[in-house]
């Protein structure tokens, strides 16, 4: 039971993580012109309406990425053999 536990969580993670590159992706396409695609920050000013949109998805993603991953820790961390 614990096993196939861990194993959907980490599913979990790698399908959100995986939402996550995806929506960040979407968001430096949907950037504004003149905005060079290498850039290190993007702020709401240098992207889009769309844009906005998956970078307030992607980061939604990514939070929810380390919640998960926290509990998958503490879930790890905890012995269920005791009565």
């Amino acid at each position: 039971m614990r096993e196939t536990l861990g194993l959907a969580l980490m599913l979990g993670l790698i399908l959100i993580w995986s939402y996550g590159v995806y929506c960040y992706v979407q968001m430096v396409r949907h950037r504004r012109p003149g905005v060079p695609i290498f850039s290190i920050i993007w702020p709401t000013e240098k992207l889009t309406r769309p844009g906005v949109e998956f970078r307030r998805r992607a980061l939604w993603s990514y939070g929810f990425f380390a919640v998960v991953a926290l509990l998958l820790i503490v879930l790890a961390t905890m012995n269920f053999n005791t009565p």
